[in-house]
């Protein structure tokens, strides 16, 4: 559906690879950091707020009558996840989980860290081996010079701030957040089409 609903454009960006100068991506915990990371779709997406697309888009994506399906009284259709916002949230939890983060976001106890530390570190585990396999089948085959610096005591150092070729983000988090059920406090009791036993697994898979 991406495909025909989002125009695509590539364009030559700039990475911030640098070793010292935190982005707010990289802070500490605080409302400004979760806003900024909160700007980048991280929570549109999520398990209790799917999108939906139309029943015909989804063989494209491997979609099939197994897949959890809308009510036809509400329109039909799939309910799905863009696996860009779902790497992003992955990140973005695996961020909040870190040493110097992780007893800020306890003391929260909002979103994944309401759930008890078991549930938790599944989660977490979930997300990091995610995001291992995106990062492994989309390798990156650039390469990283090295640089000079301290003019006093010169040394060599990687330079991470590398140009790549990159897809509009913003237009594809924009059609992500188009997808959007209704949040789940506000969804009726027959807005899902009722699960056919053939195809209920006997645990999440």
């Amino acid at each position: 559906p991406l495909m025909k609903d989002v125009d695509i454009k590539y364009a030559y960006t700039s990475f911030n690879g640098s070793f010292l100068k935190e982005t707010v991506y990289r802070r500490d915990a605080s409302p400004e950091v979760d806003a900024a990371w909160e700007a980048l779709g991280v929570d549109s997406q999520s398990p209790d707020r799917p999108g939906v697309i139309p029943l015909q888009d989804g063989p494209a994506s491997g979609l099939e009558e197994r897949h959890v399906q809308r009510s036809e009284k509400y329109g039909a259709g799939y309910f799905v996840n863009v696996e860009g916002m779902h790497h992003l949230h992955c990140l973005n939890l695996v961020r909040k989980s870190l040493y110097f983060n992780y007893a800020y976001y306890k003391d929260l106890g909002m979103h994944a860290f309401k759930n008890d530390d078991h549930i938790l570190k599944l989660h977490t585990t979930h997300c990091l081996d995610t995001i291992r396999q995106v990062l492994m089948c989309n390798v990156d085959t650039g390469l990283l010079g090295q640089v000079w610096y301290d003019p006093q005591k010169p040394a060599a150092f990687p330079d991470f701030n590398t140009q790549h070729k990159c897809k509009n983000f913003d237009a594809v988090r924009q059609w992500a957040e188009t997808l959007q059920a209704p949040p789940a406090d506000q969804i009726p009791m027959d807005y899902l089409k009722p699960a056919d036993p053939r195809y209920i697994l006997p645990s999440t898979p």
